[in-house]
């Protein structure tokens, strides 16, 4: 029996709906290289963190080493009053040294949304996978050509405040460079851009200027800058109790 021309049309129509779908990335695969990408390679480097308030500002220079995954280390060097502190990331858990209570405390899990050092930025930003561990991810019509747009929405009881988060990504590179994270009414509450980026490898870079901004307090703004990085294997003594308090050099 023949096939009449509305079922030639809809079986070309299924063939190339198909073949979209077959071209179109994997969005946890897309998610795991953006991350990839955002959190850079292991290294050991100078970050300038710059904090941004209304009339005034404050400027930390911190050194940090960190495997690229799920272990930093970051020292306070400047300035001289908080020089000392120190915070431990390894994975979940986040450790604090306080140099003139010469204590480590352990954040409880409650504490990974709190600001870093007064920033913008929270533990949760600067640890872990928490964008891949704790979001379903889809791919969403990107916004223009050579972008992909991924939109995360929390696991049922996920240790996050956001209601949504939206990334932004290079689809040449799969490097973010925007992210914007909203609240549970759907109303954008931060947003990170990443301005400036560096080709260390073949298909490997490292965000070097990035801002923050709070999307609901005006003039509340964080820069952090990457210097002096050193791009290799970092000793896994630099990720233990011990170097919070006497830190670690390669």
């Amino acid at each position: 029996m023949g096939l009449n021309r509305k079922t030639i049309l809809l079986t070309a129509a299924g063939l190339l709906t198909a073949a979209a779908l077959a071209q179109s990335p994997d969005p946890k695969a897309l998610l795991h290289e953006a991350v990839n990408q955002l959190r850079g390679p292991a290294m050991v480097a100078t970050y300038t963190l710059t904090v941004e308030r209304p009339g005034r500002g404050k400027r930390y220079v911190l050194r940090v080493y960190t495997d690229g995954d799920r272990r930093a280390l970051i020292r306070v060097i400047e300035p001289k009053r908080e020089a000392g502190q120190a915070f431990l990331m390894l994975g979940e858990d986040i450790w604090i040294y306080n140099p003139r209570l010469g204590r480590v405390l352990r954040l409880p899990p409650s504490g990974r949304n709190d600001r870093f050092l007064g920033s913008d930025v929270s533990y949760a930003d600067l640890s872990g996978r928490d964008l891949e561990d704790y979001y379903e991810v889809r791919l969403e019509p990107a916004a223009q050509a050579g972008q992909l747009t991924l939109a995360l929405t929390p696991k049922p009881r996920a240790p996050t405040p956001w209601g949504r988060v939206v990334l932004q990504i290079e689809a040449a590179t799969k490097l973010p460079r925007r992210i914007v994270y909203y609240d549970q009414r759907g109303q954008p509450v931060k947003e990170i851009e990443m301005r400036k980026v560096a080709r260390i490898a073949e298909g490997r870079y490292l965000v070097t200027d990035t801002l923050v901004v709070d999307r609901v307090r005006e003039g509340y703004r964080t820069v952090f800058e990457v210097s002096d990085w050193r791009v290799g294997e970092v000793p896994d003594r630099c990720f233990t109790p011990t170097a919070l308090e006497r830190g670690c050099e390669r």
